[in-house]
């Protein structure tokens, strides 16, 4: 396998976000499992996509906050 290649393809962040099938997702779970640069790939595409999602959000405001929080209990 050319694992350059097939990081360049993009399948792992597809992976990474579900997209894809359930075929798709048992061939590339097969391939971690074989391939430990895929494994450390994957990794730091879930921590790029942490961050930028973390980047992204919204903090409510302490009023929300703290009627969502009282709701809660």
């Amino acid at each position: 396998m050319n694992i350059e290649a097939y990081i360049s393809s993009g399948i792992l962040e597809a992976y990474a976000l579900g997209e894809l099938s359930e075929k798709e997702r048992v061939e590339v779970e097969n391939n971690l499992k074989q391939f430990p640069a895929l494994r450390r790939e994957l990794a730091q595409i879930e921590e790029a996509q942490e961050r930028l999602l973390m980047k992204a959000a919204v903090q409510p405001s302490p009023a929300v906050r703290k009627e969502l929080f009282a709701r809660l209990d």
